[in-house]
């Protein structure tokens, strides 16, 4: 009977200790450095968000914020390596629609993308403007499509992958507006940027934070915006949809972490990613950069991701798009 009572209490004391150890480590979130893995090149719209952020988070919470650029495999080479890593708070992920796209595309995908990621925080949308060179002939989408169809066969657009934002705006504008061209794939906006100002690629969609300086020193065009209205910021650029009927897409800029991070931990993060995106100093860069500022509760962000998975999964099957 002793030996049992015995060993019932060390089996309590052995609990205690952890769940003391566990509230510890989240009371004093955060005590080193936190790591923000963007799976796009440096130098790109993500990248220039996540740098925006994690400068302001950096401040917040007195520790280092790195941001460590992953690249390449339509985004799961980085996201790879958020979810395999601890669920402390310590490894955190910025995603877009893509993140939620890949699964539907591989074979071998290497996470699951809804089950091996907690929500975290919505930094904002993203909208996607379609832009081309300086030395491309056309100032307007009306005469970009006229142009296309001059050439059909002979435009070629630059994207990080069938499975992205870009690779899923240039499809459906390619196919709504009844031309044929060639997607060029590159690990990285930033990398399509390159061949886009060179002419090597005559159009590609991003978001402003990715073109902007490119457009404001006349070496890139832009002919329209993939949203369904007109930004308050930039209410001269024309909606596609008044030339391509009914087309529209959009993109984000979001955070996850590994599962089974600490709801403590999480919903730290998201407060101070809604507090961040309302000072006046980020909320006008973003808005000045083209993004929209927007907060949303891990719940919510959750379950967005949850619909727009079964949304993009659908949308392949539907065209046809085979596994690679």
């Amino acid at each position: 009977m002793t030996s049992i009572f015995n060993a019932f209490r060390s089996l309590a004391v052995f609990s205690l200790a952890t769940f003391s150890a566990v509230a510890f480590s989240q009371a004093s979130y955060p005590n080193r450095p936190i790591k923000i893995v963007v799976p796009y090149a440096a130098g790109g719209g993500a990248d220039q968000v996540t740098r925006l952020f994690g400068q302001r988070l950096a401040d917040r919470l007195k520790q280092p914020v790195v941001i460590d650029n992953r690249g390449g495999g339509s985004n799961t080479i980085g996201m790879s390596i958020v979810a395999k890593a601890p669920a402390d708070g310590y490894t955190l992920g910025l995603v877009t629609p893509t993140f939620l796209m890949t699964q539907s595309m591989m074979k071998n995908h290497p996470y699951d993308t809804i089950k091996d990621f907690s929500a975290v925080a919505m930094l904002g949308d993203a909208p996607l403007f379609l832009v081309v060179p300086a030395s491309l002939p056309v100032n307007n989408m009306k005469e970009f499509i006229q142009y296309g169809k001059a050439h059909q066969g002979q435009l070629n657009w630059a994207s990080g992958g069938t499975t992205s934002t870009q690779g899923l705006a240039g499809l459906m504008f390619s196919s709504a507006a009844g031309l044929k061209t060639m997607q060029i794939q590159y690990k990285g906006s930033s990398q399509g940027m390159t061949d886009l100002l060179a002419g090597r690629v005559q159009f590609m969609f991003n978001p402003m934070p990715s073109i902007i300086g490119h457009t404001k020193s006349g070496t890139l065009k832009i002919l329209g915006v993939a949203s369904a209205e007109r930004l308050t910021a930039h209410p001269e650029i024309p909606v596609i949809a008044d030339t391509v009927p009914g087309f529209s897409t959009a993109g984000w800029f979001a955070l996850v972490a590994p599962a089974g991070t600490p709801k403590e931990i999480i919903d730290r993060l998201n407060r101070e990613a809604s507090d961040i995106i309302k000072t006046p100093e980020v909320r006008a860069s973003m808005i000045e950069s083209g993004l929209e500022p927007r907060s949303m509760n891990p719940a919510d962000f959750g379950k967005m991701m949850a619909v727009d998975f079964a949304k993009y999964a659908k949308i392949f099957a539907e065209a046809g798009i085979k596994l690679e």
